[in-house]
């Protein structure tokens, strides 16, 4: 069961199809992390990209709503009304998708969107969850819902960054 399975219930979960090369799915399957290249995201010196990947970060809204509950009549006089009753508070979680490409290289995470873009580094990261068809990143007190094709894969590629930023 996916992460969005669980958040979403009966919402539809969106899908995303992959774009990252075969190659490279294999070769961090393998254990080792491949270099890729695109002219989209300004490197920093001696940074390298080692997965791209469309996802769809899901930002998660509660909205809050009034609904009238009692009764309401004609008044005594013409045009006047009587209203009884109470307002009561109702709650409810709304699902925004963000669609955009992500991009981890071997400094920082990238989120590439018109909407709830991010970039950051990895000294800021707090936490990773990892499910079938997306991840949960946190950074501080800041969660990212990312939708990916396979979270696995994206979870192997963020542990062998972690190995290999961990070695002396």
């Amino acid at each position: 069961m996916g992460l969005l399975d669980a958040l979403l219930g009966k919402n539809q979960i969106p899908t995303v199809t992959s774009i990252l090369p075969l190659a490279a799915k294999q070769e961090i399957q393998a254990g080792r992390l491949p270099i890729l290249n695109t002219d989209k995201v300004f490197l920093k010196k001696g940074e390298k990209i080692h997965y791209i990947d469309k996802a769809v970060n899901l930002e998660i809204k509660t909205v809050k709503q009034y609904r009238h509950v009692g009764h309401s009549g004609p008044g005594i006089l013409k045009g006047n009304r009587y209203n009884v009753g109470v307002a009561k508070p109702y709650e409810y979680e709304e699902y925004v998708q963000h669609r955009g490409i992500l991009y981890v290289t071997n400094q920082r995470i990238i989120f590439q969107a018109s909407e709830w873009a991010f970039d950051k580094t990895y000294r800021y990261l707090t936490a990773i969850q990892p499910y079938s068809n997306a991840c949960e990143i946190q950074f501080g007190n800041k969660t990212y819902n990312l939708i990916v094709a396979d979270g696995d894969l994206l979870y192997q590629t963020l542990q062998l960054i972690k190995q290999r930023r961990q070695m002396p």
